[in-house]
């Protein structure tokens, strides 16, 4: 462990706390780490103590104070610079959910985000601090639930819950290491010909759920999407369509999930990451444009068989009255 080039907290202890707060749901030790994410001191201090840390190197911080919006979904200009501060970390490093947590707790400690914001939930309308103190204050039938939700919320966005979501949780709940991510898939796909980085992020960022669906395919999916040069020439032809037809079924996780399915056949019949980048370019090109016309026909068919379905003349049930 000693030789670990950049910090990060201890990862079985680290373990060991996930874990221990989830057997606790809505228990004494939940609230706890709770009521500690209302104070940055508190907070660091109680991960600390509970996760340890070891290693070298502390990486730079963000350059600014971070509001909650833009901690928990970073903008594109964000995520750039972010990465371009942490441009040299290994990918293994990088997939490390002690890593990011180690991270996460020192823009906490520094005050460049606040522990409540790691409590904040995208889909509900209230910030960090409100959804901490109604949880700490709801003893009702329902409050252990919302306590149990609250820190599975904190480990998510501290650096990710694999004993919940599996390996893409790093990629997918981490802010931080999502930016990075992202913005390493964008480098890494504009590097191909004709590609610009806009229209990488514009297909990369079209939703949280489109981005976890991808990068589910690449993480759970290795053998189609492992290939660097394959994962690349596929999500350049995803933006190229996408950029000229933006309604395309394509934009969708499930006819997302078929094009990569369609890709998987032709991967298990000839070794596609060999090719030069203009042949592969064209294959990927050719299969994406397929896929968007067969989602296109399927689509256009089952509108078609709604509609027949629907007795000629039939009435609608309100505006008859008088």
């Amino acid at each position: 462990m000693s030789g670990s080039r950049y910090r990060e907290l201890d990862p079985l202890r680290f373990s060991e706390f996930r874990r221990k707060l989830l057997r606790d749901k809505g228990g004494t030790y939940q609230r706890r780490f709770a009521e500690a994410a209302l104070q940055n001191d508190h907070f660091v201090g109680f991960v600390r103590e509970e996760a340890g840390s070891y290693g070298g190197e502390t990486p730079p911080l963000h350059a600014s104070a971070m509001t909650e919006n833009e901690f928990r979904d970073p903008p594109s200009d964000t995520e750039s610079r972010l990465y371009e501060g942490w441009r040299d970390f290994p990918a293994g490093t990088a997939c490390r959910t002690a890593f990011w947590a180690d991270i996460t707790s020192r823009h906490v400690e520094a005050d460049k985000i606040h522990a409540n914001y790691l409590a904040a939930n995208g889909g509900a309308q209230v910030n960090g601090v409100q959804r901490l103190e109604s949880a700490l204050a709801d003893d009702g039938p329902h409050g252990e639930k919302r306590m149990d939700d609250c820190v599975r919320t904190i480990l998510r966005r501290l650096g990710g819950l694999p004993e919940a979501r599996g390996a893409r949780t790093v990629y997918v709940d981490s802010p931080f290491a999502r930016a990075w991510w992202r913005e390493r898939l964008v480098r890494e796909v504009s590097h191909r010909p004709g590609a610009t980085p806009d229209r990488v992020r514009f297909v990369l960022r079209l939703s949280q759920s489109y981005w976890e669906e991808l990068v589910t395919l690449v993480v759970s999916r290795n053998s189609v999407l492992g290939s660097e040069e394959v994962r690349a020439s596929f999500i350049l032809s995803l933006a190229n369509l996408l950029s000229r037809d933006e309604e395309s079924p394509l934009r969708t996780q499930k006819e997302l999930r078929t094009a990569c399915r369609a890709l998987g056949v032709v991967q298990a019949t000839r070794e596609l990451s060999v090719l030069e980048d203009e042949p592969l370019q064209q294959i990927m090109d050719d299969l994406v444009l397929r896929q968007h016309e067969a989602s296109v026909r399927r689509q256009k068919a089952a509108r078609s068989s709604e509609s027949s379905a629907t007795p000629s003349g039939a009435e609608s049930d309100s505006g008859g009255e008088t």
